[in-house]
C-alpha cells in the first residue's frame, strides 16, 4: 500500500470517530425549559422543630463517713450460770450467778470456774487451778469429768477438796442442751478417781457418781450436820478429869463435847446414861 492511501484510511477513519461522537452526545439547547409538575413533593414547605429539653439534674452524692467513725452495736443473747467459788477466810463455798454468752460452753464454764469474777478478788478466789479440770462430757444426766492428776497433785489436800466441792456443786446446776445434770462422775487421766465426801466424812467409791447433796455441806450458810454416838452405860465407860468445853445438864442424861476430833471421846457418869459427840474437823480454809 502506498503511502498516499494510507493516509486516506487513517482519515476517513478519524472522521467516521467524530460522526460516531457527535450521534452519541446530548444534544445542545441553551433555551430553558420550565417544568409545571415537580415530582415527589419537592416544592413543598419543610418545617423544622426544635425541642429544648432541660439540664439533666445532678447525680445524687452519698457521703461515706470514715470506718473509724462507724458504730456497729450487735446483740449478744446472755444467761445465768451459777458458778462456786470459795470464799476467802471461812474457806466455806459461796455461789455465785453470772450472765454468759448463750449457750455456755463446756469451755466457757471451765474458764469462768478458773478464774473468779471482775471486782470480786477480795472476798473469793478459786481453787480450780488452770489445766486441773481438762474438759467434761454428759449422758443421761451424768456428767463425766476429766482431771489432771498432775495438776491435782499440786494442790494440797485442803485445796483438793475445795476444787471437787467447786466441780461438783457447779455442773450439777449447769444445764446443758440435751439437759440438766444430776450425778457427776471423777477421773483422774483416765482412772476412776476415790475423793472425799463431806456429807458422809469419808471417801468415796472410785468412780462413784457423785451430787450436789454430797457438798452442800461446805455452802455458805448451810448448818452443820451433827453426829450423836449411841447411848453408854455409865459402868462401861471410865470417868475422864479433863474438864470438858461444853457440858448440858438435865435431869435425865448428859452430853459433853470435846473440841479435838482426833481426841478421845470424854463422857460424864449420871444416875442414868451419857451421851458424847465430837465436833467435825474445821473446815476453814487455811491457805
Amino acid at each position: 500500500m502506498s503511502p498516499r492511501t494510507r493516509h486516506r484510511h487513517v482519515a476517513a477513519a478519524v472522521v467516521v470517530t467524530i460522526v460516531a461522537a457527535s450521534a452519541c452526545g446530548l444534544p445542545v439547547d441553551e433555551r430553558v425549559q420550565p417544568f409545571d409538575d415537580v415530582p415527589f413533593d419537592l416544592t413543598a414547605t419543610s418545617t423544622t422543630t426544635t425541642t429544648t429539653l432541660p439540664p439533666p439534674e445532678p447525680a445524687a452524692t452519698t457521703t461515706v463517713p470514715p470506718a473509724e467513725l462507724i458504730t456497729t452495736t450487735t446483740l449478744v443473747r446472755t444467761e445465768p450460770t451459777d458458778i462456786f467459788f470459795v470464799l476467802r477466810g471461812s474457806g466455806e463455798l459461796q455461789r455465785v450467778t453470772v450472765s454468759l454468752p448463750s449457750p455456755v460452753s463446756r469451755q466457757l464454764l471451765i474458764n469462768q470456774l478458773e478464774s473468779v469474777p471482775d471486782g470480786t478478788g477480795d472476798t473469793l478466789r478459786t481453787s480450780v487451778a488452770s489445766g486441773l479440770l481438762r474438759d467434761f462430757t454428759v449422758d443421761r444426766g451424768v456428767a463425766s469429768v476429766e482431771l489432771s492428776s498432775a495438776a491435782l497433785n499440786r494442790l494440797s489436800s485442803l485445796q483438793q477438796r475445795r476444787a471437787i466441792a467447786q466441780v461438783v456443786l457447779t455442773l450439777s446446776l449447769f444445764t446443758t442442751p440435751e439437759g440438766g445434770i444430776g450425778q457427776v462422775i471423777l477421773n483422774a487421766d483416765g482412772e476412776p478417781l476415790s475423793v472425799f465426801v463431806p456429807s458422809r466424812g469419808a471417801s468415796s467409791e472410785p468412780g462413784e457418781a457423785l451430787a450436789y447433796s454430797d457438798f452442800a455441806v461446805l455452802i455458805s450458810g448451810t448448818p452443820a450436820t451433827t453426829t450423836t454416838s449411841p447411848p453408854v452405860t455409865s459402868s462401861t465407860v471410865p470417868v475422864s478429869t479433863a474438864a470438858p468445853t461444853t457440858t448440858a445438864d438435865t435431869s435425865s442424861a448428859t452430853t459433853v463435847t470435846s473440841t479435838p476430833p482426833s481426841a478421845d471421846t470424854t463422857t460424864a457418869t449420871s444416875s442414868t446414861t451419857s451421851t458424847a459427840s465430837t465436833t467435825p474437823p474445821d473446815t476453814a480454809d487455811t491457805e
